[in-house]
């Protein structure tokens, strides 16, 4: 743990956090117009996922990846944060800090906070931190400080079935609606992540610059997906936006098999 002014980096190389943050506030930009987040922390096979309107809930990892929506959100996420493994709490002389405009957005005192970028009136913006976490990380993987089944004395790592299922009900209440129009959202919501990745990409991977541009962009996003574990539809759509039409189809046999083998199909691009 790292501690600076008052806040302390923790990190964690069997956890990720991550956060989609979205904001839509008026001309002035003192009243908030639209809000949504979606907080993610992955453990083992767990997930801890937090919702605006919906509440907290941690389940089995693959339950995530059957909700289309949720899972749109956490892939999304994964672009935004800086470092996943990171978690930051606010202290000042042992006592938690709470910042009033976080405690306003989520009706709560939140002191743990990742270092990830956000969505303002359609622009994506990381003047400050905003993605709060509820819970405290090291409570989930002591086994002495989770809870305790009342009926079996036992230590509870994961929400109950039922529990899970409670929360999927609320979830499509609350979010059902954005299954239509699906994909048109998620590229919607990519078209406007899209420069920050660009520019993530550029400053991260600048090592790789003596080759054409498509060929530079490519292997940039290759070495780029592997470092943020991209699904492939939010692959191709950072693609299609960062290469020509023309470039695209001239790369794609190479890209076809990149989960298996990211070595040979940066070789074949730099040799094209």
């Amino acid at each position: 743990m790292t501690a600076v002014d008052g806040h302390h980096e923790n990190h964690f190389s069997d956890m990720e956090f991550s956060g989609f943050f979205d904001l839509t506030t008026n001309a002035l930009g003192d009243r908030i117009l639209y809000l949504k987040y979606f907080l993610f922390a992955k453990y083992n096979d767990l997930i801890y996922i937090d919702v605006r309107s919906v509440g907290y809930i941690i389940m089995p990892f693959e339950e995530l990846l059957k909700n289309k929506i949720l899972k749109m959100y956490y892939d999304l996420s994964l672009l935004l944060v800086k470092d996943k493994n990171k978690i930051v709490e606010k202290v000042e002389n042992g006592n938690r800090v709470w910042d009033a405009e976080i405690t306003e957005i989520y009706k709560g005192q939140r002191n743990w906070y990742i270092d990830c970028a956000y969505i303002l009136n359609k622009q994506v913006v990381t003047d400050k931190q905003l993605c709060y976490f509820e819970f405290d990380p090291y409570e989930w993987k002591d086994p002495y400080s989770l809870w305790v089944d009342p009926y079996t004395g036992e230590r509870i790592f994961v929400n109950s079935s039922s529990e899970i299922e409670w929360f999927n009900y609320n979830f499509k209440v609350r979010y059902g609606y954005e299954i239509v129009n699906f994909e048109k959202r998620t590229i919607d919501y990519v078209d406007i992540c899209v420069d920050y990745v660009a520019a993530l990409m550029e400053k991260e991977l600048d090592e790789i610059s003596a080759i054409e541009d498509d060929k530079h962009n490519i292997i940039k996003l290759i070495a780029f997906n592997d470092k943020k574990d991209m699904n492939c539809d939010i692959f191709q759509i950072i693609l299609g936006n960062l290469i020509g039409s023309s470039s695209s189809n001239t790369y794609t046999p190479y890209l076809e098999n990149l989960e298996n083998n990211k070595e040979a199909a940066i070789a074949h691009i730099a040799s094209t």
